[in-house]
Parts: C-alpha cells; structure tokens; sequence
C-alpha cells in the first residue's frame, strides 16, 4: 500500500477506535465499583494511602499518595496532555464529609516523547509513579477511623491499542483526633 494510503487506512482506524471508545462511554459505560485503597485494572494497579494515616487533627493539612503500578509494555498518560491527544490522568477527591482539596496536584515527573498514534508530543508513566493530592480534614469532623474518597480516571495503551478512558474508585484511611 503506497504511504499516503496507509496514512489514510491509519487515521480512519484511529479515528473509529477513539468514536467507539468515547461512544461506550457516552451511552453510560460503569466505572469499577470496587472502592478500597487498591485496585487493579489489567494495565495498572492503583493504591491510595494517607501520609498521615495513623492521625490526622481535625482542620489539619496533610497529603494522600495515589500510587500508579503500569503492567510492562503498557502506559498511561499523564496529567497534562494537548488538546486532541490522549485523554489525560484525572484524580479528584469524591464528594464526602472528611476532607477537601487543599492545594495543587503534584506527581512524578512523567516521560515525554512524540506519539505517533496522535501525530502529537504527549506525556506518559510506563513505570511506577505517585501521585500527591493536598487535602484537609474538617475541622468538626468525628474523631476516629474515616475514609477518604478518591477517584481516578485514565486512559492506558501499549503501542498497537489503546483501551477505553476508565475510573477506578479509592478509599484512603484516617484516623482522626481533636484538634486544638
């Protein structure tokens, strides 16, 4: 096949793998259910701790760690992508009782490089990297265990494949104590 023509095949195979990606999720594709401090999905495993775990005072600031495993050939992209790339790594703190968003996202710096696929330069973690999410815990929030919400939405490829975005939900445990 000449290479203006392969180019062509190579875009509209592409482009019907993004649609049919984006329409599974358009017509209410379920994230995983599960919510503890792990799970895993077949590209990457996910764990969320708090730095403080064994206590936290109420009205405190500390951080969670979002920890990413990627599976060896595959990927996952990262927070920060251009427009018409990749859909990026999304980590938000669930709607709860204990704790909000206290500051800036931070995370390991991730590789960068020219994708092809995207004919784009886009940003990556093929290897384990964290994620540090600010948070504060309440300041009249119950002393004792608590959980933490979190969610994570990403997208993984190897290469060949991209699978369709995903959320995985995450529970990070505290323990918290009068503040004062």
């Amino acid at each position: 096949m000449p290479a203006p023509a392969f180019k062509i095949v190579s875009r509209l195979v592409s482009s019907t793998l993004l649609s049919v990606a984006l329409h599974g999720v358009a017509l209410g594709q379920t994230p995983d259910k599960a919510s503890s401090n792990t799970s895993l999905s077949d590209t990457v495993s996910w764990t969320v701790s708090a730095q403080s775990a064994d206590s936290v005072k109420q009205g405190t600031s500390f951080a969670l760690e979002v920890r990413g495993a990627v599976v060896d050939g595959w990927h996952v992209y990262a927070l920060e992508q251009l427009p018409r790339g990749p859909i990026p790594l999304r980590v938000t703190l669930d709607a709860n009782e204990v704790a909000e968003a206290d500051g800036a996202l931070s995370a390991t710096p991730p590789t960068k490089s020219h994708d092809t696929s995207f004919n784009l330069d886009t940003q990556y973690y093929a290897k384990d990297f964290t994620l540090t999410v600010p948070v504060r815990i309440g300041s009249d929030v119950a002393p004792g265990p608590q959980q933490i919400p979190v969610s994570v939405r990403f997208q993984s490829c190897n290469g060949q494949t991209c699978r369709p975005p995903k959320t995985v939900h995450l529970s990070a445990s505290v323990n918290v104590r009068k503040g004062g």
